[in-house]
């Protein structure tokens, strides 16, 4: 059996955890820092409130703003994806569990390719990035729905960019 790897982040930082077996310890993997999340809106890049453009004469359409910070979130979204996708395609891990801030969970699984997408068992949108060892491992696990909820919500049902919540 492959192990399930388990991704903890929030917008500006990540960890990446591998678990064997159920109820054993999870190793660390990897951490990630994306500095640039945290920077203040003044310190990125200057950013255009959108842009009017004409493809033909008489039509215009906008681009709608996209700050800076959600620029920021959405390339460690897109970097954290390839790592776990590079995962799943070279059979190093069978299952994903995504556990990270609203929204870059949303961005998550935006940008996690289809094979990536599947292999999601659950996620939950909380941040839990400021736990460690097994205070960590157990708030994870009161997350976690119950096995019959699992088959409930299997990834292809959520739909793009959903995650499901728990109370």
């Amino acid at each position: 059996m492959k192990p399930t790897w388990i991704l903890i982040a929030d917008g500006s930082r990540a960890r990446l955890f591998e678990q064997s077996q159920p109820q054993e310890p999870w190793r660390e993997m990897r951490a990630w820092v994306h500095p640039a999340s945290r920077l203040r809106t003044e310190s990125l890049a200057y950013d255009q409130l959108g842009r009017a453009s004409k493809g033909q004469p008489g039509a215009t359409s906008f681009v709608p703003r996209t700050s800076p910070k959600q620029r920021e979130h959405r390339r460690f979204a897109q970097e954290l994806a390839q790592h776990l996708d590079l995962g799943v395609r070279s059979g190093q891990c069978d299952a994903l569990v995504l556990i990270a801030s609203h929204s870059l969970l949303g961005e998550l699984r935006q940008a996690l390719p289809t094979q990536a997408g599947k292999r999601v068992r659950w996620s939950a949108p909380v941040d839990l990035t400021s736990y460690a060892g097994r205070e960590l491992e157990s708030r994870v696990e009161a997350l976690r729905p119950a096995p019959a909820l699992l088959h409930e919500q299997e990834p292809q049902e959520q739909g793009a960019g959903a995650a499901p919540r728990f109370s």
